[in-house]
């Protein structure tokens, strides 16, 4: 085999090792994401609660108002019963009564409607606010762990790419800058095998003169499909 193939072979396995602490990483960011998400989400959900709830508050107080000028009424209508002068006199007022009162009823059952409303608004307000604080709770003690990770990560990555730097001055440079082009897109695949005149990388199998160049030279050959750096397995 090559011995720049060769070499190319114990850096990627550096490589992948970076890769795979990186991959980890990776899902540790989307598992926060997802804690960010659903944060967002009970703050919308907690948004449009409060949004219903006051427009409730405000129907209710308006009720309210009217209540209280509907006994303010029927106390004037009361004073007003002591001036009466005539049958007919006694019986509008006496129908204007029973009006303000049947209003004054309806408004009453009413409020107690929308009170009960309110109650369930809050508490569904309540627990949507519950739900906020566990997981902002959650998303603080994961940042602690994620931070504990990310410089655990960073050491071992800096431990990897310093035994890395050794062997990289013994390689040509030419095609180290070529592997790490293609590495930046096959994470860990840059240089595979062929086998049964088929790319390992792709597994497109190879037109018969790349596979003769692989199997019976030294030259560097590459896939023609996905331009990975081929060799032969031993």
């Amino acid at each position: 085999m090559n011995a720049d193939i060769e070499m190319l072979l114990k850096i990627q396995e550096y490589d992948k090792q970076i890769y795979q602490l990186e991959s980890e990483f990776a899902k540790k960011l989307e598992e926060r994401e997802k804690l960010e998400e659903l944060l967002t989400a009970y703050t919308l959900n907690m948004e449009q609660a409060q949004e219903e709830l006051d427009e409730i508050l405000e129907d209710l107080n308006f009720k309210k108002n009217l209540l209280e000028e509907k006994e303010v009424l029927l106390e004037k209508l009361d004073e007003k019963s002591s001036a009466v002068y005539n049958q007919k006199q006694s019986d509008a007022l006496s129908s204007e009564i029973t009006i303000a009162k049947t209003n004054k009823s309806i408004l009453e059952d009413k409020i107690l409607e929308i009170q009960a409303v309110v109650d369930d608004k809050n508490k569904k307000i309540s627990e949507i606010q519950q739900q906020i604080d566990e997981t902002k709770q959650k998303l603080e003690a994961f940042d602690v762990q994620l931070s504990e990770i990310k410089h655990d990560i960073d050491k071992q990555i800096e431990k990897i790419n310093e035994d890395k730097q050794t062997m990289l001055s013994e390689i040509n440079p030419n095609l180290l800058a070529k592997y790490n082009k293609i590495a930046i897109w096959a994470k860990g695949s840059a240089v595979v095998r062929v086998e049964n005149e088929t790319c390992y990388g792709c597994f497109i199998k190879l037109p018969p003169q790349v596979s003769v160049l692989v199997e019976e030279t030294e030259e560097i050959v590459y896939c023609p499909n996905c331009g990975r750096i081929l060799y032969k397995k031993e």
